[in-house]
């Protein structure tokens, strides 16, 4: 999906996701019975602030659990990459995973985009909200077209079924959630309560991966804005000397 603001979409020709409605493609592929799992990105050219919450929104609406959340990154050899390296905006930095602040310097400001990816990225995994987009998600989720032999779980199946029933069943605030959600899809979806639980088990992940990515951002930002200022310097030099020229 990348954004659900169609204005970064067009800019960026992915003209494909402007055809028809997101929210409305999103249902269709969940009542056919496939999962869905979004990927965002934020950073975009342009882009207008408030665009993290607009993805968790977006999120919110479709009751799409899992989502894959990132800052753009301008990957080597892209046309996104050599013009921005015409432009003098690229940085010498890391890119391509969550812990990475963009290797480019944006349109508006890095600390407002770099705040709204955490926030978001907080927002969308906290405990209650994704048991419910996950609940609502899996009451629409078509039923699996093809019966699968039953197998006997395994231990580790078992442990993890134990963790999170023990997490979020028990020691969480979330527990009158968890019993009446599980209890609720394997009365109105029967055919898909056992994936609905290890989608609920992800989210043992993301709680814990979502402080990280916190902690390794706010890093990552003190060292990009070092070299914002260095490659800036670099750059006035150029445009005073054209000025003086004129």
């Amino acid at each position: 999906i990348e954004t659900p603001d169609e204005a970064s979409l067009q800019m960026t020709k992915k003209f494909q996701n402007n055809r028809t409605s997101l929210a409305d493609s999103v249902e269709t592929i969940t009542r056919a019975g496939l999962r869905v799992m979004a990927g965002f990105i934020i950073g975009f050219d342009g882009e207008k602030s408030g665009a993290g919450d607009r993805i968790v929104r977006f999120a919110e609406q479709t009751a799409i659990p899992t989502t894959i959340f990132g800052m753009l990154q301008a990957l080597p050899h892209t046309a996104l990459w050599f013009r921005l390296e015409k432009e003098g905006r690229l940085l010498d930095s890391a890119s391509g995973n969550q812990f990475n602040v963009m290797n480019f310097i944006p349109t508006r400001p890095v600390e407002e985009i770099t705040r709204e990816y955490i926030n978001a990225f907080w927002d969308l995994y906290d405990a209650e909200k994704f048991l419910d987009r996950a609940y609502r998600h899996f009451l629409m989720l078509g039923a699996p077209k093809v019966k699968v032999p039953f197998k006997m779980p395994g231990l580790m199946e078992l442990r993890a079924l134990a963790i999170v029933a023990w997490r979020q069943g028990i020691k969480r605030h979330t527990r009158w959630k968890f019993w009446h959600h599980l209890f609720s899809i394997i009365k109105h979806n029967p055919g898909v309560w056992d994936h609905y639980l290890t989608v609920c088990a992800h989210n043992e992940h993301f709680l814990e991966y979502r402080q990280i990515v916190r902690d390794q951002i706010e890093v990552q930002l003190a060292e990009y804005l070092a070299q914002q200022s260095k490659q800036e310097a670099k750059v006035s030099p150029v445009k005073n000397s054209v000025g003086a020229s004129a």
